[in-house]
């Protein structure tokens, strides 16, 4: 998201000639006077503050923001308003001042002699750079408002993928820290317990049951030390793959492998890629456009690096399905449909019918998630407490056995 916002305090005269100040959050002082213009304030003094910064937190720009100022852009393009205009009553329906100030440098922008895909590429961290290549070419063939309106429609789809995803991945997630809280329960409460009875009988432990007590020991003493050592591992892992490819590629390509989750993933990938190459041929972009425009939003760097490849075979003159074939990443059943569809002329519905199918299958796979895991969870949750309960219970057995 944009992180060159600034706070600028402002002084000026509203047209009833009272005398106003205020605070206001803009991208540049351009941006900052043309929102005060449009809110009809003559401006007597403008300058940047830092105070404010700290005192307020800036709001950040998500993905419904984005899809409910292309729904709004497309909807009243499509009714024949001007693009100012339309940019103008956009900005004044804004509750979010970040997404306000965007909107403002946009029609200052486009003001000024900019395109709206020129405009809109000014703002990467909103808008991507398949979202400003599917502008320009609206733009180009002067079907802007239905290239726009397409693109509604893919966001939502996408974004409604993207909470399916999550919500498939909170529920392994929510077991695995279920089972730690258990363990840590049990190893601090439970244990020390077990171990003041063993102490005042006098019994030998067994050797599992002295690793367990000396495992309770250790958490007791140094907790604090594994909070830090597990939060410095979390972070030292997530900036050791932003800054280091090979093992960036290792942990995308075990995310594929992972059980159930993988196969979701995976599944959501495709349906990603099938409608994101339909709607850009739709719009009129050349298919290498389009698979340039999707490397990078194809959420795992091993079929990024697939979509670079297919993309400089189609560039060397390769068909689509014959460059999807040689990267191995793409089922069988895909491939076909995607060389039919190119024979027979029609690739975009092809596409399209492909990307219905593999986001109908993830969401039946993430509906049905918690019944498939739940053997997995009673395994793991069956084992972890039969370790503690039987370390805990041999030496009672032996103690009965002494007697």
């Amino acid at each position: 998201m944009p992180s060159n916002i600034q706070t600028y305090q402002w002084t000026g005269m509203s047209k009833t000639g009272e005398r106003r100040r205020g605070v206001i959050q803009a991208l540049d002082i351009k941006s900052a006077e043309a929102e005060l213009k449009s809110m009809e304030i003559e401006i007597i003094s403008i300058a940047p503050t830092l105070h404010f910064t700290f005192l307020h937190r800036r709001q950040k720009i998500k993905t419904k923001d984005v899809v409910l100022f292309t729904r709004y852009l497309s909807a009243m393009l499509s009714a024949g308003m001007p693009i100012l205009q339309v940019l103008d009553v956009i900005a004044r329906d804004q509750d979010n001042a970040m997404m306000k100030s965007i909107v403002i440098s946009m029609r200052t922008s486009i003001s000024s002699g900019a395109t709206l895909a020129d405009s809109l590429s000014q703002f990467p961290e909103c808008f991507s750079e398949l979202y400003c290549n599917l502008t320009r070419a609206g733009e180009k063939s002067a079907t802007l408002d239905k290239v726009l309106n397409r693109l509604v429609k893919y966001l939502e789809k996408t974004q409604r993928m993207k909470s399916k995803i999550k919500t498939a991945l909170i529920y392994p997630i929510t077991i695995v820290i279920v089972s730690l809280a258990v363990s840590m329960i049990l190893l601090l409460f439970v244990v020390p317990q077990f171990q003041k009875m063993f102490a005042n009988a006098g019994v030998p432990l067994p050797y599992f049951t002295r690793l367990v007590i000396h495992l309770s020991d250790f958490i007791q003493s140094y907790w604090w030390l594994i909070i830090i050592f597990s939060a410095l591992g979390v972070f030292g892992i997530k900036a050791l793959k932003e800054k280091n490819e090979y093992v960036a590629d290792k942990m995308d390509a075990f995310l594929l492998k992972i059980y159930i989750i993988g196969p979701i993933i995976r599944k959501a990938i495709i349906a990603r890629f099938t409608r994101t190459l339909a709607i850009t041929l739709d719009a009129g972009m050349p298919i290498v456009d389009s698979m340039k425009s999707m490397i990078n939003i194809m959420g795992n760097r091993i079929y990024s690096k697939g979509v670079a490849m297919i993309c400089d075979d189609l560039t060397n003159g390769h068909q689509l399905a014959v460059s999807m074939d040689a990267v191995k990443l793409f089922p069988n059943m895909v491939i076909q449909m995607i060389s039919v569809g190119e024979v027979s002329g029609a690739l975009a519905d092809m596409l399209n019918h492909v990307a219905t199918y593999y986001e109908d299958e993830v969401d039946v796979v993430a509906d049905n998630l918690s019944t498939l895991l739940e053997p997995v969870i009673i395994v793991i949750l069956g084992v972890i407490i039969g370790c503690f309960v039987i370390a805990m219970y041999l030496p009672i057995f032996k103690l009965g056995t002494t007697i």
